[in-house]
């Protein structure tokens, strides 16, 4: 699904009204409808019967706060008790806020203007006896830290006890950033209208959006493709979509054939989990190409993977002086990776950039092989062949001397801004993993959980989606599918044993859980 900035939506807003003539009343109507819908559906589950329970709405000043006035309208003619909270003066409202007030006002329904402390107080003590309060204090209309009435409100809705929705994205959270401004409303439920905001995905506003729901509220979908908007979620029907079913005369070369460059001493494990995760998302043919002292650590590590020693000279570590003997043992490869145990010596940094150039075959870069750049972005510039490197956020601040914590204020702007400049499709690993491509694209990926905090999983995960390149998937599918399944597989783990952590051993493990689930074929119940 496209994922909007704030400006995208508004300018959607916009199109609707001015180009396709929908009212902008009527938007607003359409809008505070669905969020009744699910506000009753939630009453109901707490409280049995709507006209036993009671609603606090606070509204903001904007159109935000009109799509709360409509919600109290609608809960009112239902048989709920509301009672309406009004962060300003009824001149000082939108203006369709405005129209929806004077509805308000013809239908007695009581409204209190919140001016200062002592309104907020009022609002505290009517949150103590309330089931449910509706947040329609700002929506996406926000780019700075709350402060003054603003904060306080806030803070008092998030102590009390009272169920939480919030109408569109929780007051206090940027809609383009995810960034939390100071403070913001914890909701318990989330109608997100039209298209989703990037802070409603993105960590950590999307922690403060619990369950949600995006509501159809008339915006046409040919404005929606008109707009071009380039951010979209990954999900299982977009991942579905990039994967096929092998033909019956398919065999092992029609699979690809998957290179690992990798292993030092102490770290013959890294490329190993990245040769078996290719395995297992389906490359025919993987080889694990290291220094040739460690071949034999190497062997005993596996049986279906193969390998093969480069000469070091007995050092253990890849040099500028290997170049030519490695490129002639990944010669027949589909796809390359570089980077799994790589390790660090004063000649590493030399080795790959001398190598870049000179690689003619799709590759990726991960782990020391992008330590070894350390700010040197633009050296994948001169890469001799399409190219994704896969960073962490720190892995990213060392490469780009950008600090860590402007990336994660930023992490979609700081994979667009790399893979637009350096030409390479970026991979920007954490929670909600990014997915950049050269041409401006973004893609967040909407599985995985924390109990995937643990050493390997950045291994199995380029085994992963070098295997899929390996395939024949276009880079951009291949890094989107691969980084989704590699997800999917530890959440299948997790919800089968909740709150258990997952190794990368058992995510490659279970690749072919998430490609069953992910296809529509599901494994027989044990």
């Amino acid at each position: 699904m496209k994922v909007a900035t704030a400006r995208q939506m508004a300018d959607l807003d916009g199109t609707a009204i001015r180009h396709y003539g929908i009212p902008a009343l009527v938007l607003m109507e359409n809008a505070g409808r669905s969020c009744t819908d699910r506000i009753l559906r939630i009453l109901e589950d707490k409280v049995g019967a709507p006209q036993e329970a009671s609603v606090a709405v606070v509204c903001g000043k904007g159109n935000n706060g009109g799509d709360g006035m409509v919600i109290a309208r609608h809960l009112h003619n239902r048989g709920v008790y509301v009672e309406v909270f009004l962060l300003g003066e009824t001149e000082e409202l939108s203006s369709d806020a405005k129209t929806q007030a004077e509805i308000l006002r013809k239908l007695d329904l009581e409204v209190r203007v919140i001016r200062d402390t002592e309104g907020v107080e009022d609002l505290r003590s009517y949150l103590e006896e309330v089931h449910l309060c509706v947040d329609a204090i700002l929506g996406t209309g926000i780019s700075s830290p709350l402060s003054g009435i603003l904060r306080e409100v806030v803070e008092a809705i998030n102590l009390s006890l009272a169920t939480v929705f919030a109408v569109d994205i929780p007051s206090g959270i940027d809609a383009t950033t995810g960034r939390i401004l100071g403070e913001a409303i914890r909701a318990d439920y989330t109608g997100v209208l039209g298209l989703p905001k990037i802070g409603n995905v993105i960590l950590p506003g999307s922690i403060h959006c619990g369950e949600t729901e995006i509501y159809d509220i008339g915006i046409p979908s040919r404005a929606v493709f008109d707009a071009e908007i380039k951010t979209e979620t990954l999900e299982e029907p977009v991942v579905k979509s990039m994967l096929s079913v092998r033909p019956p005369d398919f065999h092992k070369g029609d699979a690809g054939r998957v290179f690992v460059v990798g292993g030092s001493p102490g770290m013959t494990g890294a490329p190993c989990l990245s040769g078996l995760a290719s395995l297992r998302m389906g490359a025919g043919l993987v080889t694990v190409a290291v220094p040739a002292s460690l071949r034999p650590i190497v062997e005993a590590k596996q049986m279906e993977v193969m390998s093969v020693g480069v000469p070091d000279g007995g050092g253990g570590h890849f040099t500028p002086e290997m170049i030519p003997a490695l490129l002639d043992a990944i010669a027949k490869a589909d796809f390359v990776v570089v980077g799994p145990g790589l390790g660090m010596t004063e000649s590493t940094p030399r080795f790959l950039k001398e190598l870049l150039p000179r690689l003619k075959i799709p590759f990726l870069l991960d782990a020391d092989a992008l330590n070894a750049l350390e700010g040197q972005v633009e050296a994948l510039q001169t890469a001799g062949a399409t190219c994704i490197v896969t960073p962490h956020t720190g892995e990213m601040s060392r490469l780009t001397r950008e600090s860590v914590e402007a990336i994660e204020a930023s992490r979609l702007d700081s994979a667009r801004h790399v893979a637009e400049e350096e030409s390479v499709t970026v991979v920007l690993k954490g929670a909600r993993t990014v997915v950049a491509t050269p041409k401006g694209d973004i893609f967040i990926n909407m599985s995985g959980n924390p109990y995937m905090a643990s050493a390997g999983m950045g291994d199995a995960l380029t085994g992963m989606i070098a295997a899929l390149a390996s395939q024949g998937l276009s880079i951009t599918d291949a890094a989107c599918a691969g980084v989704f399944l590699h997800g999917l597989s530890a959440d299948l783990l997790v919800r089968k044993h909740p709150m258990t952590p997952v190794t990368a051993t058992d995510v490659i493990g279970n690749i072919k859980g998430a490609l069953q689930h992910t296809m529509d074929e599901l494994p027989p119940e044990e």
